[in-house]
């Protein structure tokens, strides 16, 4: 067997690993069910892909980000390791090919999988037959009810455990709890305790809260003294585009990023900063998860995060490179009082989780005692002013339903457009034959997707208007033509969020919400919007002493590069 260094070399090209890696992998080639604390950019994917390079079979990878479960395969793929993703974006046939494929093909090594699809019948009987040598469980604190982001899929995983009893589990996260670490390794049913952290402490990073009601004044200030990349982050998609929008014209160059972009928007949004060709990107949380970008400046809050997890998170994008870097949270009072009011907002009364789930129903035309197991496509703004629902209840209701067992949510589903011809050969040739118009796609869809009379394939419209030189908007109103005319089945990509009937649609009386879920979800959200506010409010402690704590290191000492202990210092 190679030595884990010498894997690492051969395909990451590293010569050493980062603190904490090795010893990691070691724990896990031993056998050893561990929980890996590393902070954000601290190197986790390796810690369950060189084990499983250095060994037989293949490793199972539970995430809940598909966008990042997406970017691990390409990685993986690029450096000639056989990586496959299964995500709601495949038909069921390709799905059933690819578990296919990790049964036979030796040469797959990895199969990364969300945890609702782990559930799944057909899941479970292929892993049974795969040769797994590694289970390994990314995002770990949501396994947690004491976390912050508690996912109730997540619990089930355990179940797959006597399918492979000799498969060790490696659990991964960036920032939990001791309660939370705790729990983690109590609901993945570790053989016994195993935990390797490494300090939350980042040395170059200082932390400073600045209560300025000029926000973009400051933002310009900071910009331009730092001068390298950095990322300010904001609450909602319209307050990312009006803040870009005001940093644009102090002459700084500057994007927007939220989830309500088409992919390919939010991709090159993503690389025009990645590469330095923008300096600034101004987003929602939903940019960040998987990026290493080791030369970020800083990273600005314009609103104050939920969690303290949350924050770290987000600070942690900076600095990467050891060099000194800033995180800066601009808060004002009005801030504390809308921070103040989301956490009301976000226990509404049972009543109010049962209108919600009957007028989701309702909504999506769904008879009571149908739709088990079907997904649904979703613009909740379209659904709260349809039943004069206030949006923000509306997604603190679909998190409990959620709790409870009643139905999946995904607000990044990132599916494909899909096409099939569902006419006869003649038919479909006829029109190419009659219209000019219509010939130049109707030739592309033939020769680029062979399948395409058989089944739905995924296409790119992008891609097509490229080809056969269209503008976007023009093949994407000639395939809503075709499918008007009964030609084809065309179903658009959505950005739109997803919700999937867990168990058939029952009559809202019959919704039943645990007291105990309940009460237990108010004083884990009431604690961690506590400990926000403190760490915003406080005038008197070290910045980066206060997160160490949090996270359980009671013998932290003071930092000495943050707003704190600077002006201690003078």
């Amino acid at each position: 067997m190679k030595q884990p260094v010498e894997v690492l070399l051969e395909f990451w090209g590293y010569e050493q690993f980062r603190p904490k890696q090795a010893e990691i992998i070691d724990s896990v080639i031993r056998g050893n069910d561990t929980l890996a604390l590393l902070p954000t950019g601290g190197g986790k994917s390796l810690c369950f892909q060189v084990p499983a390079m250095m060994q037989e079979g293949i490793c199972l990878v539970i995430s809940p980000l598909i966008a990042l479960m997406k970017d691990q395969v390409d990685a993986l793929n690029k450096i000639n390791i056989k990586a496959l993703c299964i995500t709601s974006e495949y038909t069921h046939k390709e799905i059933d090919a690819m578990f296919d494929r990790c049964v036979y093909d030796k040469e797959i090594k990895f199969l990364y999988l969300s945890p609702e699809r782990l559930e799944t019948d057909l899941a479970r009987t292929r892993i049974a037959l795969m040769n797994v040598n590694l289970i390994a469980v990314d995002e770990a604190h949501c396994i947690s009810e004491w976390g912050y982001d508690f996912r109730p899929s997540y619990l089930n995983i355990a179940d797959i455990r006597p399918l492979h009893k000799k498969a060790p589990i490696v659990a991964l996260t960036a920032s939990a709890t001791p309660p939370v670490v705790k729990d983690i390794q109590q609901k993945l049913q570790f053989k016994k305790t195993n935990v390797i952290a490494k300090s939350f402490a980042r040395e170059n990073l200082a932390y400073f809260v600045n209560w300025d009601e000029q926000k973009i004044d400051k933002a310009e200030r900071i910009a331009k003294k730092l001068k390298g990349s950095g990322i300010i982050y904001a609450r909602s998609r319209m307050g990312t585009e009006r803040i870009a929008r005001a940093i644009k014209e102090r002459g700084l160059s500057v994007d927007f990023y939220h989830a309500g972009l088409e992919a390919q928007a939010r991709s090159e949004k993503q690389n025009s900063w990645f590469l330095g060709k923008t300096q600034i990107i101004v987003a929602t949380n939903a940019f960040g998860m998987g990026i290493d970008k080791a030369n970020v400046r800083f990273v600005l809050h314009f609103d104050i995060p939920d969690t303290l997890e949350n924050y770290y998170q987000e600070c942690g994008r900076a600095g990467r490179d050891g060099k000194k870097a800033f995180s800066v949270a601009l808060i004002t009072s009005k801030d504390v009082e809308h921070f103040e009011r989301k956490v009301k907002q976000a226990f509404p009364k049972k009543e109010d989780i049962k209108r919600v789930y009957n007028a989701l129903g309702s909504y999506l035309k769904l008879a009571t005692g149908a739709g088990k197991g079907e997904s649904f496509s979703i613009n909740l703004d379209d659904f709260a002013n349809a039943y004069s629902f206030d949006a923000r209840m509306i997604r603190h209701c679909i998190k409990f339903l959620e709790k409870e067992g009643y139905i999946s949510f995904n607000e990044q589903p990132n599916r494909h457009s899909t096409v099939q011809v569902i006419c006869d050969h003649e038919a479909f040739y006829q029109v190419k034959v009659r219209s000019e118009q219509m010939a130049p796609i109707i030739n592309n869809l033939l020769r680029s997707y062979a399948r395409i009379f058989d089944e739905a394939v995924r296409i790119s419209e992008w891609t097509i208007a490229k080809r056969i030189r269209w503008p976007k908007d023009k093949v994407v109103k000639a395939l809503h033509y075709l499918d008007q005319k009964e030609l084809i089945e065309y179903i658009p990509t959505t950005n739109l969020p997803t919700i999937t009937f867990i168990e058939e649609r029952i009559t809202s009386k019959n919704v039943r919400i645990s007291a105990e879920h309940y009460s237990l979800r108010k004083h884990v959200i009431i604690d961690k919007a506590e400990a926000m506010m403190h760490y915003v409010q406080s005038a008197n402690k070290c910045r980066g002493r206060m997160l160490l704590e949090y996270f359980g290191d009671d013998n932290a000492g003071d930092c000495g590069i943050c707003d704190y202990c600077i002006e201690r210092k003078k």
